[in-house]
C-alpha cells in the first residue's frame, strides 16, 4: 500500500516532469538516485538524522547532486529534506517510475525459472507477453531452483504459474482432500 506521502510527493515530481517534457531525462536520474541509495543506505539516516542541521542537510544534497541530477530533482531532494520527508525518498522514487510506467504504457514483469532463459527465449516470451497484456513489457528475469521446471510470471497485477512446483502442490492438494 502506497503511503499519502510517496502518492503525493512521487506523484508531484512526475506532474512536474510531464508538464516540462522532461519526464525521461528525470526518469534517470531517479534510476540513479535509487542505485545510490542501495549503494549508500546510511545516506538517508543522515539527511534525516536530527544532529545534522538543516543548512547542513542542504548543503550535503548540494555537494552530492548538483550537477549531477536535474534541478528538479535536487529542488525535490531539498524539499523532502525541509519538509522532514526525506525516510520517504524510495518510496517517492518508485512513485515517480510507477507514474512514468503508467502514462508510457509500460508493464513491469518478472519472470521466475528454474535456470537462466536464452535471450531468444526472453525476446519470444516479451512478444507473447506484449501481445497478450497490449503494453510494453519490462521484462526481468530471476532464477530461481525451486520451481523445478516451467516458468510462473509475475505482474502488478496477476500471476501465471506454469511452474512443475506449482502443478505438484495442485496434485498434492487435491490428493490431500480426496476421501478414500
Amino acid at each position: 500500500m502506497r503511503s499519502d506521502v510517496q502518492r503525493e510527493y512521487g506523484g508531484a515530481l512526475w506532474l512536474l516532469a510531464a508538464e516540462q517534457n522532461c519526464s525521461q531525462a528525470l526518469l534517470e536520474d531517479v534510476h540513479t538516485l535509487q542505485t545510490v541509495l542501495k549503494e549508500n543506505p546510511d545516506y538517508i539516516k543522515l539527511i534525516c538524522s536530527p544532529d545534522v542541521h538543516l543548512d547542513e542537510r542542504l548543503a550535503l544534497l548540494d555537494k552530492a547532486f548538483r550537477g549531477n541530477v536535474h534541478a528538479y530533482v535536487l529542488n525535490f531532494l531539498k524539499i523532502l529534506a525541509q519538509r522532514g520527508h526525506f525516510a520517504f525518498l524510495p518510496d517517492c522514487l518508485d512513485e515517480y517510475c510507477r507514474k512514468y510506467d503508467e502514462a508510457n504504457n509500460i508493464e513491469n514483469v518478472t519472470v521466475y525459472s528454474a535456470v537462466p532463459l536464452s535471450p531468444a527465449q526472453e525476446d519470444a516470451l516479451r512478444d507473447k507477453l506484449c501481445a497478450k497484456l497490449g503494453k510494453t513489457i519490462r521484462l526481468h528475469v530471476e532464477v530461481d531452483p525451486s520451481v523445478i521446471g516451467g516458468i510462473r510470471v509475475q505482474t502488478e497485477k496477476t500471476s501465471l504459474d506454469g511452474t512443475v512446483r506449482h502443478k505438484i502442490n495442485t496434485i498434492r492438494d487435491n490428493l490431500l482432500q480426496s476421501v478414500i
